[in-house]
């Protein structure tokens, strides 16, 4: 500034002087530096102005959610999968607007583009279709192609604005507003985003909620979505009743996601309301190292959930649910000491018998099993060898008369009048238990032949081992005394966890190539395979803040 005023002062001063060639050259440079200063003030509007994030260009009350997409090129690898092509994904847009996407982006359009859900007047959530424009006057020329030959465009909105739509051509109108087109089913569509731009509405980039879950999500990412949870509204009169209440805690989340060589790297956000969280530390102080995964092995296994300690994340999720309602927290821990008396029987207390079992870091796995179908098990780290067995014990006296009920046999009687009567009555000869001793421990098993449904259990001097069938315990056991092809030295785990944060309160993997076969004998099945048959694993991590949950994700493709 210091020079521009210099430069000024030199001009005036030279009105009533003739100029030298001395001073030609000392006021060459000034005027140099002055015209690049305002070159790069330019810049910098039009480069603000350009690249702002669409949050600029949506209304705060109005809008539901938006998912936006730097480009429709996926990974080499992921399209060659049926369903995960270029063309596959371009059909798929279509239902958002009859559209040629490939001859837009071509002739007029960046490649950026996404869907957003705003309100209109009657509080109906609309599709909108937004567009990076590069060039203007093509993109209208590509608009008018689609008209009706001799139809001419419907003009309306305002300079900075302007919109078309149809009379009769297309069931669509559009609008440019700032380096976007926007199409919407009706102009009054399109309103709340022009008067957004025009300085009318409050725009979604300044709102505060909003904010604070951008500021928490990586600014450069090839998808990104948001979800503002109370603009949310539900037909089903059941659906509303559970998801009503949360408005009061839940403001919004929002989901990232960058491409890399092999996979994509996930970032998501829950934001909540400020102190509805219990962050209270465990009991034992335990720090998250995923130390346990020397333990799991890797053969077979389909998930992994693990975490510092199974009861204070339980008691967390309890006290978190008391701050939404009271009756909410215990109304839950009544249901969950019901299922504890039903399997374990009266004389097993919930805070006394079973959450003392899972203090320590944990670890929950399912697998398959050639024999059992599915592998179950839980490890989880301890201090007091003697104090773990006599507990388990106690759980085990209750669990055998439960076990009898899910092994049920027809069972014929003949009532007084001479008629039959047929019911299905406990079959405890199908109940098999053990009690034996292996590689210097004490293993318990009660297990229902012919099914997946048992309780087996040891405890070394490290860890309590729980499965659900005998095979799997042992192996447990061995992996305890000879880690061998164990979680921590798989090479899906290791490449997934080493794109993500090192610290965490609990961490989830998935092998898909183990998973899918679970998973296809559900409901969903039909619909998962063809969606992650591409992706060999995926690995993901939580930490818990006073007004939020984070995660952070790698998933990787084959």
């Amino acid at each position: 500034m210091s020079d521009i005023r210099r430069l000024i002062k030199k001009l005036r001063s030279l009105e009533k002087e003739k100029l030298t060639v001395k001073d030609r050259l000392a006021l060459t440079p000034m005027i140099l530096g002055v015209f690049l200063v305002l070159l790069l003030l330019v810049f910098c509007v039009w480069y603000v102005k350009n690249e702002r994030n669409i949050s600029h260009y949506l209304p705060a009350e109005n809008t539901v959610a938006y998912v936006k997409l730097e480009n429709l090129n996926l990974p080499q690898k992921l399209q060659t999968y049926p369903g995960w092509s270029g063309e596959q994904v371009e059909n798929g847009l279509r239902r958002f607007f009859d559209l040629d996407y490939k001859a837009a982006f071509s002739s007029w359009g960046d490649g950026k583009f996404g869907v957003a859900a705003v309100k209109d007047s009657y509080g109906k959530a609309t599709p909108l279709l937004f567009i990076k424009v590069q060039s203007r006057r093509k993109a209208l020329l590509f608009f008018q192609e689609l008209a009706l030959p001799g139809e001419q465009l419907k003009k309306d909105g305002t300079l900075l604005t302007p919109a078309y739509s149809y009379p009769a051509g297309q069931r669509f109108s559009f609008s440019f507003i700032g380096p976007y087109i926007f199409l919407a089913p009706t102009m009054e569509n399109l309103a709340p985003v022009a008067e957004t731009f025009l300085g009318k509405r409050k725009a979604l980039s300044d709102d505060a909620d909003y904010t604070k879950t951008a500021a928490n999500l990586p600014r450069k990412n090839w998808m990104e979505s948001f979800v503002n949870y109370k603009e949310l509204d539900f037909r089903d009169p059941a659906v509303r009743q559970l998801t009503e209440p949360l408005k009061y805690v839940v403001n919004n989340f929002a989901f990232s996601a960058r491409q890399t060589q092999s996979g994509f790297h996930i970032n998501t956000l829950v934001n909540l309301a400020p102190g509805l969280l219990s962050l209270e530390e465990n009991s034992k102080g335990n720090k998250f190292s995923y130390g346990l995964t020397d333990y799991v092995g890797s053969r077979g296994l389909a998930l992994y959930l693990g975490g510092s300690d199974l009861a204070g994340e339980w008691k967390n999720t309890l006290e978190s649910i008391s701050n939404l309602n009271p009756a909410y927290g215990l109304i839950l821990e009544g249901l969950f000491r019901a299922q504890v008396s039903r399997i374990f029987g009266d004389d097993v207390d919930l805070r006394n018998d079973i959450y003392p079992l899972l203090e320590g870091e944990y670890a929950l796995t399912a697998g398959q099993s050639e024999k059992n179908g599915m592998d179950l098990r839980l490890i989880i780290g301890i201090e007091n060898q003697e104090f773990i067995l006599k507990k388990l014990d106690k759980l085990n006296r209750g669990f055998r008369m439960l076990a009898a009920k899910f092994s049920p046999r027809l069972r014929v009687v003949t009532l007084p009048d001479g008629t039959e009567s047929r019911e299905l009555v406990a079959d405890s000869g199908r109940v098999e238990e053990r009690d034996e001793t292996y590689e210097g421990y004490k293993i318990n098993c009660i297990e229902v032949a012919g099914t997946s449904y048992g309780l087996c259990y040891t405890a070394t001097e490290r860890l309590l081992i729980l499965a659900n069938h005998y095979t799997a315990l042992k192996e447990s056991v061995d992996l305890a005394l000879k880690p061998e092809f164990v979680l921590s030295q798989d090479q899906p785990f290791r490449q997934t966890l080493g794109n993500l944060s090192k610290v965490s309160n609990e961490i989830t993997f998935m092998n898909f190539q183990n998973a899918l076969p679970l998973l296809i004998r559900s409901a969903y099945g039909p619909v998962l395979e063809p969606v992650l048959k591409p992706f060999e694993a995926a690995t993901w991590v939580k930490h818990y803040f006073d007004d939020g949950v984070s995660a952070e994700g790698y998933l990787l493709v084959k």
